[in-house]
């Protein structure tokens, strides 16, 4: 049973929840400037209830050498693994390889891959982690607070937010990306809701997959 105790607050939420998934799609901003439009929007909200990004799990002060060098091998690990064992078996189930046509540039370009890793790594990455893992999720947990499992159903439903998130890489790659977020609740819970582990968990595994499109290999 979901219990919802404040009906305006939880409204707001939603709303919120939906700009943060659908503005970036819309392309009025480029990427390297959507994400602090978004932020800077999300700041002022969290502001009006008191908050801040420190009330949803990004805290500078949880910054360490075990979350860069945990997070980061855990991210080597499964990036290994989804591009050798979990990709071509989501192709055996006959759903179609992830549509990197938005990637194309980099393949053999040097420069636009350093480009494109350097936005991801500082830029992309944080950002995502702070709206999903951070915003959404600890929004969404606590309207399943009073149930057994809150952390269960609410990272079920943050990872399918973040796959759909990416629904232009196609039905392929959202499992693929359903997938890569279910694990990364797991760990989360983990790394006691560190964000952190995931901001590099989350680094490593795009500097796998880029490297790869950059090699063509992808």
């Amino acid at each position: 049973m979901v219990v919802i105790t404040n009906w305006k607050t939880t409204a707001g939420d939603i709303l919120m929840i939906f700009f943060v998934m659908v503005f970036p799609h819309i392309g009025l901003l480029p990427m390297f400037l959507y994400p602090f439009a978004v932020l800077g929007i999300l700041w002022i909200y969290l502001k009006r209830q008191r908050q801040n990004f420190d009330s949803v799990g990004f805290r500078f002060r949880d910054l360490s050498l075990r979350s860069f060098v945990y997070g980061g091998m855990a991210g080597l690990v499964y990036a290994a693994v989804a591009f050798w064992l979990l990709a071509p078996l989501i192709a055996l189930l006959g759903f179609a390889p992830a549509n990197l046509h938005d990637f194309a540039f980099l393949r053999h370009q040097t420069k636009n891959y350093l480009y494109v890793l350097a936005l991801a790594c500082i830029l992309v990455i944080p950002y995502e982690e702070i709206i999903f893992r951070g915003f959404i999720f600890s929004k969404i947990v606590q309207w399943f607070k009073w149930t057994s499992r809150p952390y269960l159903y609410s990272a079920i439903i943050t990872s399918i937010l973040f796959a759909l998130y990416h629904y232009q890489e196609g039905g392929g790659a959202v499992l693929q990306i359903f997938i890569f977020a279910l694990v990364q609740m797991v760990l989360f819970k983990a790394a006691k809701r560190n964000l952190w582990y995931m901001i590099f968990f989350h680094i490593v595994y795009d500097i796998f997959m880029l490297t790869a499109i950059w090699r063509g290999y992808l």
